[in-house]
């Protein structure tokens, strides 16, 4: 299982970074070149803004379970998710999610490769 600090050193894959309250407080240039975004952009938005709006009750629904058992269904594994572009754009990517304490609260990082056909 990678560790966040590990997933920060990709220097290929696309990484974002979310706090205990799903607020992106890291994105690497791989994610700003993937995704469309400049980090200043991004920084501080919700994770909602990478989300496709239909995922939005889903995510809302995993985030409130986890703070509240802290048992994942979701972290460690890849999986097949649509994520949004600054323009809007939905594309499949494939997501790594991990989740750490650090400082006593939850830390979440993933990468997000895009996959194209």
């Amino acid at each position: 299982m990678k560790t966040i600090d590990e997933m920060k050193l990709e220097s290929n894959l696309p990484v974002l970074i979310a706090d205990c309250q799903g607020l992106i407080v890291y994105v690497n240039e791989p994610f700003n070149l993937a995704f469309g975004w400049q980090a200043e952009e991004i920084l501080g938005r919700s994770l909602e803004a990478v989300i496709p709006h239909s995922y939005h009750d889903s995510h809302h629904l995993g985030f409130s379970r986890f703070a509240m058992t802290e048992q994942a269904t979701l972290l460690n594994h890849p999986l097949k998710l649509m994520a949004v572009t600054k323009d809007g754009r939905e594309i499949e990517s494939e997501h790594y999610i991990v989740a750490e304490q650090q400082q006593g609260q939850w830390i979440f990082a993933a990468t997000l490769r895009p996959l194209h056909s």
